[in-house]
């Protein structure tokens, strides 16, 4: 019984710092990245990209999923598991809809003649596309969180108490919504 109090006691401990050291890490690469995009607009082959009004249903679509996700950490603080477990499947839900939505967006450029690599590339579409998908790549990580979520909540493993790895899910889904309105400003005034 000892054993386990210690482990739950480090969890405790250890979760949060790590999970801001790999948000500093993850801030710190997309920094070097659109520094990358700023300097590359000097070297003469940055054009012009329109931007996909796609991006900009994504923006609202990640928005609404954080608020989702946060109302369901309230509800959780208040006992309303239900209703938590639903706020929790909307989050999931959108977050499918997101990655639908940037395909879409992929989909307007490429048929618009605006490519990711290749002769018809420009350093523009390069990054954009670069950036979206490692959005992505980070985006599943999130989802990963989401679903272990919502099985511990299926199967009760939080209570009105005991919800770290909930909040642990919560702070980094914030962040990704974060990190892509950043990026979708930054491809509006910088990119586009």
């Amino acid at each position: 019984m000892e054993n386990i109090n210690y482990k739950e006691e480090i969890k405790k401990k250890t979760s949060k710092p790590l999970l801001w050291i790999a948000i500093m890490s993850i801030v710190m690469f997309f920094a070097g990245l659109t520094s990358a995009v700023v300097v590359s607009q000097g070297g003469g082959s940055f054009l012009d990209v329109p931007m996909p009004t796609a991006f900009t249903i994504s923006t609202f679509v990640i928005i609404a999923s954080s608020l989702s996700f946060h109302y369901g950490l309230i509800s959780i603080k208040k006992g309303k598991f239900g209703i938590a477990k639903l706020c929790v499947l909307v989050t999931l839900i959108l977050s499918f809809v997101f990655i639908a939505s940037q395909w879409m967006g992929w989909t307007y450029l490429y048929e618009n003649g605006i490519f990711a690599v290749g002769s018809a590339s420009t350093s523009s579409s390069s990054f954009l596309y670069l950036l979206t998908a490692l959005h992505i790549a980070h985006l599943v990580g999130g989802i990963v969180s989401l679903l272990v979520v919502f099985f511990k909540l299926n199967k009760n493993k939080y209570s009105t108490e005991k919800y770290l790895g909930v909040q642990v899910s919560i702070t980094y889904w914030h962040f990704l919504g974060g990190l892509w309105v950043y990026l979708y400003l930054f491809f509006m005034y910088i990119i586009a």
